[in-house]
């Protein structure tokens, strides 16, 4: 499926590369027609192996148990187990090599004094951000209390529901920082204006958002396989309950509603694989990928069995299938991210 129409997200700003235009494939991948269904995917192997990559990461990797959350539950789809504290620690290596080792791309002011992580998840960017800004106090929320223990001193985590009344004092924040909350919320524009509330005049809104769904710029993803046909079952549930993964792309408004002004929205593109020539992108498609093991049962699992009612037998048959097919080369496709910063005017009247 090509992405149509999609404005240039270019902003010199932020001083990154334009990571929307088509991405090229690698000349190796190219010869297909010589391809067997057999030797027509990735092997995990030499450079980006599944070790190789691990172990790049393996510090940021927490193991809390194998659990979904249990405050507020059932209100997030998606586990809080092993596993998927590793998918959200590679999650964020991936976002690193992305932003050229950036937290953010809100130009926030030198020497904060207060940040604010919420849907914190591992803790991981919360942990960083404390690093890199040794003056500010760096507080992650989530529903799932899965964060480590031993943290740099100016860390805080607490259990919190973000969909509910913030307790912050109005005016605290130099940044709020939201990643990845697609597909558990299901009131924007009352996240958007809590976050509005709790920042300082002049101080910026953080968000980034993945689109749940898969993309080709050279219709190389037919609309009849089996990991377009899982990206579309789990959509429909997770629309069905009122918390749409598809959002991310249309956050614009939200943000606007809440009273933000200089937004910014960017928009870059993640492959799936090692495919394309450009070498950070590959790197970038080798990370994705070794999510994947773990990402298509935890989106999958719950909504499908919950919402959709599907037989556990079928909703593991198109896992099985959909995962075959994020390891196909002949498939040149990619994720689409959606990255927002906003500011908070100085005063009410700007």
């Amino acid at each position: 499926m090509s992405l149509q129409g999609d404005p240039d997200p270019s902003d010199q700003a932020t001083g990154l590369p334009n990571y929307n235009s088509d991405i090229q494939v690698d000349p190796s991948f190219i010869s297909q027609d010589s391809w067997s269904d057999e030797n027509s995917y990735y092997v995990r192997s030499g450079e980006y192996s599944d070790d190789s990559l691990r172990s790049s990461i393996y510090e940021y990797r927490f193991e809390n148990g194998r659990r979904y959350h249990a405050y507020k539950d059932g209100k997030y789809a998606i586990p809080n187990d092993e596993a998927e504290q590793d998918r959200l620690d590679t999650i964020h290596h991936i976002y690193l090599l992305m932003l050229d080792d950036q937290l953010h791309l809100a130009p926030i002011a030198p020497n904060p004094r207060n940040i604010l992580d919420v849907g914190t998840g591992t803790g991981i960017w919360a942990i960083d951000a404390a690093e890199r800004y040794p003056t500010a106090q760096v507080i992650g929320t989530d529903l799932s209390p899965i964060q480590p223990s031993w943290v740099p001193p100016n860390v805080q985590f607490q259990i919190d529901d973000a969909e509910m009344e913030w307790t912050f004092e109005e005016n605290t924040f130099d940044l709020v920082h939201i990643r990845h909350l697609t597909g558990g919320v299901s009131d924007w524009d009352k996240l958007l204006k809590e976050a509005y509330k709790a920042l300082k005049p002049g101080a910026w809104l953080d968000l980034s958002e993945f689109e749940f769904w898969l993309f080709s710029d050279d219709n190389s993803l037919p609309v009849t396989s089996p990991i377009y046909r899982y990206y579309e079952a789990v959509n429909n549930a997770a629309s069905a309950r009122g918390r749409e993964f598809r959002k991310a792309a249309c956050l614009d408004q939200h943000i606007a509603n809440a009273g933000f002004i200089n937004a910014h929205h960017l928009r870059y593109k993640i492959p799936y694989g090692t495919w394309p020539a450009d070498r950070k992108q590959k790197e970038m498609g080798a990370y994705l990928l070794l999510t994947a093991e773990n990402a298509f049962e935890a989106f999958a699992l719950a909504p499908l069995t919950r919402e959709a009612a599907m037989p556990l037998e079928e909703v593991e048959q198109l896992i099985r299938l959909a995962k075959r097919d994020s390891t196909n080369r002949k498939m040149h496709s990619y994720s689409l991210q959606h990255l927002y910063y906003a500011q908070k005017p100085e005063t009410e009247n700007s």
